[in-house]
């Protein structure tokens, strides 16, 4: 039973440690380090080369990714030499979401104009948080992980074999060895220190540390790691142990780098099968038993499978290590019994190429029934083994054009200034096989403003408390603010909230000055006759006369000075207050009559208003077809204008862009006609020749060819030969 496996590791690494390849694979070879290099593709079981030919970065994006490298934030593409045992691709075009790069445009397989110094080479750069990197090498090098957007080294103290058993598995190195050393001079900040793993961990950041950038270690004490050796096992593998014969044992399964046992609780027939399957056997009716004698870790309990799983792993299961199973219950299984094998397609050949060399053509590709073959009275496969498509010979030039424009996106602000992007694709149809590249830009912006933006007002800070109102008893504070931090502009909602506040307050008790209550009556008489006398009385107190007060109405102070105006500019206001406190009302005296508070309004002078611009206008017709015109577009001072002596805009009122940047045609024209060649014959009429070439100018760029001949015939030596006699003397 064959297993293709391709494992990566989780961004930088690239190591494959299977049986064998996938059709199409790709691999960077000769790079300094695992993210760059040549890049290869595995095709009919060879590695070979991409040519450089427009390979751009929607290609190199999908290359990146297939290759497995996550959360790139830069790529770069470049010429790498170097030979391979052949050039696979050229003219690449993918428009980046492609999964594998077999899946964009290209050539055709081997097909090329290219030599080996064009092969194409790239970098994947960025990382995922938590991803390792061995600087140095795929498998050996100083220990890199990424964190917070950067990568940064790791201190060596107390990092032992359990820790670095947990990075080679990090990044999928299938290890027997480890070793760990000081890799110091590294570069960055340095993230870790004093790990702890238990070696049960899948990813070194889930080990126990002192936290991120917690450490007392300088990049001399950097660590190193090196993964060797390999495993026979893969995780979740299986095998049988301690049967009768190679069909039948005790199922133990691999896990952590660890073999483990499975416990027989509700495990069956369906459950088997799956085993049977996974091992390469072909039978419906395994048996189950109970094995036991175990001596390794029990490491699934009440495994549950529907039968369609290609592995026992994949079926529902408490959890690895979840059990409640003695040894004694270890399951085994027989795989005994063949049962008919229904046949399946393999994978489709690769296209043929093309039948015809430029146009409409087409191409074909084959399957066969062998995976698996139909075997004891097994069902033959379903469909057709051939399969057909149009196609376009790989010869024929397309020049590449336009796609629509895309809608223009939403404005950025709501108002005033904001912008508006579009883009467009050459892929209508994309250019191959040396065609032109459109000509011109691929995306626009285009300035925009809705409405300008209103300003709600805010209220600036609280004025001081004002002196107590009253130097006894009860009196009060006032505090004030203004709505002004910012002033409401363009209709904008005006401050909520109050913009005067009264306190109570109370400096000390207040003075009463006594006043007479009513008098006696007058007592009786001293003398009932003669002079006598009476008398009355009264009491200081309606009221009493306390804390040495008297009897004082209130009297208003002076008013303070105007407060400087709101507003430096337009329209502003100044306050001014006065207080109750000349003297201040007691013994029931009463307060003051009148305003403690008044407001006038004030302008100082005209605000400044510095001009801005407006939005670009439309570009102008470029004013000329070919050899080079221009083009152009103007804004204007005007949003607003400048007013009450603000600055102009500064920058450029208008901008010019070269357009038409392709040469004119030039048609051809005849250059003087060449000399007569001699007479073909020399009497009795002959003829001559003279030529001329398209050369002055010579038509290029699409310019027609000379109107005309290029030789010209005369006739020559008209005049008659002589006449010639034959004497015969006897």
């Amino acid at each position: 039973m064959l297993n293709l496996f391709l494992i990566y590791t989780s961004l930088f690494m690239c190591t494959r440690v299977a049986d064998g390849l996938e059709y199409d694979d790709l691999r960077l070879v000769d790079g300094s380090h695992s993210r760059e290099g040549r890049l290869e593709i595995y095709h009919s079981g060879v590695w070979g080369s991409v040519c450089d030919d427009n390979f751009g970065y929607p290609d190199a994006s999908v290359a990146c990714r297939q290759l497995g490298f996550r959360c790139l934030s830069e790529i770069q593409i470049y010429t790498q030499g170097g030979s391979a045992p052949i050039i696979w691709m050229d003219d690449v075009a993918c428009n980046g979401l492609e999964t594998s790069l077999k899946k964009c445009l290209h050539k055709g397989w081997a097909s090329h104009n290219c030599v080996s110094h064009e092969n194409v080479g790239i970098r994947c750069f960025g990382g995922c948080e938590g991803d390792l990197w061995l600087v140095g090498g795929s498998d050996n090098g100083r220990l890199n992980i990424y964190h917070s957007g950067s990568w940064g080294t790791i201190c060596n103290d107390h990092f032992g074999s359990i820790d670095a058993l947990v990075v080679c598995k990090q990044l999928k190195m299938r290890t027997t060895n480890v070793q760990f050393y000081t890799a110091a001079n590294g570069h960055g900040t340095i993230w870790l220190d004093e790990f702890a793993c238990n070696g049960q961990e899948n990813r070194l950041d889930y080990c126990n540390h002192n936290g991120w950038s917690v450490h007392n270690c300088g990049h001399n004490k950097d660590v190193g790691v090196r993964c060797y050796g390999s495993y026979s096992s893969l995780e979740g593998d299986l095998r049988l142990v301690r049967g009768n014969n190679p069909e039948e044992g005790r199922l133990e399964i691999f896990h952590n780098f660890q073999w483990g046992t499975i416990c027989d609780d509700g495990f069956g027939t369906t459950d088997a099968v799956v085993v049977c399957r996974q091992l390469g056997y072909r039978t419906s009716t395994p048996t189950v038993y109970t094995a036991g004698g175990g001596t390794v870790r029990t490491w699934l309990h009440n495994v549950t499978c529907i039968g369609t799983e290609r592995r026992i792993a994949d079926c529902s299961h408490l959890g690895w290590g979840s059990n409640y199973c003695l040894h004694l219950e270890d399951v085994g299984v027989r795989c005994t019994g063949e049962y008919g094998v229904n046949g399946n397609w393999g994978y489709w050949s690769a296209w043929s190429d093309c039948n015809s060399s430029c146009g409409s053509g087409t191409q074909t590709r084959t399957r066969r029934c062998d995976t698996p073959l139909p075997a004891f009275g097994g069902s033959l496969c379903t469909g057709d083994s051939h399969d057909s498509q149009t196609c376009i010979g790989s010869s024929c030039q397309i020049n590449g054009n336009w796609g629509s424009w895309s809608d223009w996106t939403i404005c950025s602000s709501s108002c005033d200034s904001g912008y508006q992007t579009r883009s467009r694709l050459c892929n209508n149809p994309v250019p191959s096989s040396n065609g032109a590249y459109c000509n011109g830009k691929t995306f626009e912006v285009l300035n925009c403003s809705i409405a300008t933006c209103t300003v709600n007002g805010n209220w600036g800070s609280w004025s001081g408390w004002t002196v107590c109102s009253s130097s006894c008893d009860s009196g009060y504070q006032t505090r004030s603010r203004l709505c002004n931090d910012p002033v409401p502009s363009l209709n904008g909602a005006y401050c909520t909230g109050k913009s005067f506040e009264v306190l109570n307050c109370s400096i000390a008790t207040c003075t009463v000055n006594g006043n007479w209550g009513s008098w006696s009556d007058w007592t009786i008489c001293s003398s009932s006759c003669d002079s006598g006398h009476q008398t009355r009385s009264r009491l200081c107190n309606n009221p009493v006369p306390s804390s040495n007060g008297g009897y004082f109405k209130g009297n208003w102070g002076s008013w303070s000075d105007w407060t400087i105006c709101s507003s430096s500019c337009d329209s502003g206001h100044q306050t001014r207050s006065r207080l109750c406190n000349d003297p201040v009302p007691t013994s029931n005296g009463t307060y003051c009559n009148g305003k403690s508070f008044e407001v006038l309004n004030c302008s100082v002078a005209r605000c400044t208003v510095d001009g801005s611009w407006g939005g670009w206008g439309q570009w102008s017709e470029c004013n000329a077809t070919c050899d080079g015109g221009v083009q152009k577009r103007t804004r204007i001072c005007n949003n607003p204008y400048p007013s009450a002596g603000g600055s102009a805009c500064s920058g450029m009122a208008e901008q010019i862009l070269i357009c038409a940047d392709i040469n004119c045609p030039i048609i051809g024209a005849w250059s003087e006609w060449g000399v007569w060649s001699s007479c073909s014959t020399s009497c009795g009429s002959g003829n001559r020749t003279r030529s001329r070439l398209c050369d002055n100018p010579p038509p290029s760029y699409g310019g027609e060819y000379c109107n005309g001949n290029i030789l010209d015939s005369d006739t020559c030596n008209t005049h008659e030969c002589p006449s010639m006699y034959i004497v015969f003397i006897k």
